[in-house]
């Protein structure tokens, strides 16, 4: 019996392919794998994998504390660079306002609503006209400010002194997003598909092998396949939410359990 095969990491699909990816002839092959009924309502069933893999997909996109930070400095620093009024340095700054991630403009945004400071485009950093204008309020948008910090003894005795900004940064939980959260939360989502599509629970195991793994584990490989994503990690994820639902119906009976 072949055993499960892990999968090396692989790039994930954009959220504007989902509906080609998972097109009609893909969602009549999921049909399949799940053997639903010949009058099951397949437009619904296509709607809502769609769904799940646009909500698996906006998961993964979104930046931890870490990579937000990282982006924030380097706005920064580039911003800083293009206050020298150089077109080389202002085009630098301008790429990466148009390339920013959406969860970096929405934080520097919130940081901003009081003072109603809108970030500036590319065509105005770009324009000789609005640059100089541009990028003051970009250091703005990007800083509550900063302080001049000592820095290392020079030959003489005296020490260096340079300017540390006060970045506008989120503060940092203890706990970070759990590893692995959104790919635990899409077979969730897949587990709810099945439900809407059959009717009935899916099943509370997975087996590793694959000629005995059942339809229900078969789709969620085949989705995350279709995503991109790795699926070595899959039969697990499916064994520990079965776990979790065993442990839930535990607690909602000695919930229920009248007391004597």
């Amino acid at each position: 019996m072949a055993a499960e095969a892990k999968t090396t990491s692989r790039s994930l699909i954009a959220i504007s392919d989902v509906e080609s990816v998972f097109n009609d002839e893909i969602v009549k092959e999921l049909a399949r794998t799940l053997k639903l009924p010949a009058d099951a309502d397949i437009a619904r069933f296509a709607q809502s994998i769609r769904s799940s893999a646009i909500n698996f997909l906006k998961e993964k996109d979104k930046l931890n504390f870490s990579q937000l930070r990282t982006a924030i400095e380097r706005l920064y620093q580039l911003n800083t660079r293009a206050e020298d009024g150089n077109d080389r340095t202002a085009r630098a700054l301008a790429r990466a306002v148009d390339a920013m991630h959406a969860d970096v403009r929405q934080w520097l945004l919130s940081c901003n609503t009081p003072h109603h400071r809108n970030i500036p485009t590319a065509t105005e950093i770009l324009s000789p006209l609005s640059r100089q204008s541009a990028v003051k309020r970009f250091r703005l948008i990007l800083s509550y400010g900063g302080r001049v910090v000592a820095g290392r003894k020079r030959s003489g005795g005296r020490r260096s002194r340079s300017f540390k900004p006060l970045l506008k940064l989120p503060e940092q939980s203890k706990r970070g997003r759990p590893r692995g959260e959104a790919e635990r939360e899409f077979v969730q989502w897949l587990a709810l598909d099945y439900v809407v599509a059959t009717g009935r629970p899916p099943p509370r195991t997975a087996h590793y092998k694959i000629d005995i793994r059942g339809p229900f584990p078969d789709f969620v490989h085949r989705c995350f396949e279709l995503v991109g994503a790795p699926t070595g990690n899959v039969t697990r994820l499916l064994n520990q939410y079965g776990a979790a639902r065993r442990r839930d119906k535990k607690r909602h009976r000695a919930a229920d359990r009248p007391v004597s």
